[in-house]
């Protein structure tokens, strides 16, 4: 049996860092710098012949007028004491949606079939037990349903906003039949050298060179997606990593997913490309690897529904191994 390459992007604008916007994100995030970056992401998965999984925030996809139309879906969630919806919420008080609302990005992808639609949440609020209610969850979901991009869309597969993974009866309840699982859980604590440490741990992973793929997980009902990697964002200290090195690893990742029937998945955000160094020359480098390995049988490729259904219906051949894996040696 082949390896299989799942691609995966966040599609966030600003919600995704609504959190620690800096001044300088503010400024580059604009919609007409998402667009480009959108157009672009579109045009290399189709020159390498590549189908991909977009994950949107539903917020981020809505117009203006539907705002207008639906701020009664905006309410707060408190977090340590601070509203998630603080930073939007001033922004759109002085007329401001810029990288906010974005409906355009959304039509881009939605006109090329090929690509899967999935969601990533309607705010991008974590939605984990740790910090969210139920009710808060539901709210959510339900929120989702409301507005138009995706109204009455079926067998959907979810990307937990922050990779913080809660509430998943409740997300199969809601109509989702899978979500992308997590590579290494995320640090809910609030000290600063704990995250200090989480953000060393992080970079660590990402400089692993003899990175392996991952297994397929068991058939369930709400499937279990592998994890994947994220695309390093060569951004801040990051900016001079090595191209070679990045490249080495998923080089490697997708060798061992071909000898061993395993699975890469590649994950990562558009708005990274926008502030990132060399992220698309990276990324070209990686699909073309995958088209070659493709044109040889070596490799499929699949939208995250793709593979939901291929799990379920077992079309693939399955290791039934936990999906969650630690640090490869």
């Amino acid at each position: 049996m082949p390896g299989t390459f799942i691609i995966s992007f966040d599609c966030e604008g600003k919600w995704g860092i609504s959190h620690h916007l800096s001044d300088g994100l503010r400024v580059a995030l604009t919609n007409a710098n998402l667009n480009k970056t959108y157009e672009h992401l579109l045009e290399l998965l189709d020159r390498h012949n590549i189908k991909a999984t977009f994950a949107f925030v539903g917020a981020f996809t809505m117009s203006i007028e539907e705002y207008f139309a639906h701020q009664d879906l905006f309410a707060d969630v408190w977090l340590n004491g601070k509203s998630w919806l603080e930073s939007f919420k001033q922004e759109a008080a002085l007329q401001c949606f810029e990288g906010w609302l974005n409906p355009t990005a959304f039509k881009l992808v939605a006109q090329e079939s090929q690509h899967e639609i999935a969601a990533h949440g309607f705010t991008h609020v974590p939605l984990i037990e740790f910090f969210v209610s139920r009710e808060e969850f539901l709210r959510e979901m339900a929120a989702l349903q409301r507005i138009s991009s995706f109204r009455n869309r079926a067998e959907m597969t979810f990307v937990y906003p922050i990779n913080m993974i809660g509430y998943t009866e409740e997300l199969k309840r809601a109509g989702f039949i899978g979500y992308r699982e997590v590579f290494l859980k995320p640090n809910l604590s609030t000290n600063r050298l704990i995250k200090y440490f989480d953000k060393i741990r992080n970079v660590c992973v990402e400089l692993n060179v003899k990175q392996q793929s991952q297994p397929h997980p068991p058939a369930e009902t709400l499937v279990r997606i592998p994890s994947g990697f994220v695309l390093t964002w060569l951004y801040g200290l990051k900016k001079q990593m090595p191209a070679s090195l990045i490249i080495q690893r998923w080089k490697n990742i997708i060798a061992d997913a071909v000898s061993n029937n395993r699975v890469v998945h590649l994950y990562t955000h558009p708005h990274n490309f926008i502030t990132g160094n060399r992220m698309y020359e990276i990324l070209a480098e990686i699909l073309h690897l995958i088209e070659q390995r493709q044109r040889r049988g070596e490799i499929i490729n699949l939208t995250q529904k793709e593979y939901v259904k291929a799990i379920t219906q077992k079309t693939i051949s399955l290791n039934a191994m936990p999906v969650t894996q630690g640090l490869s040696s």
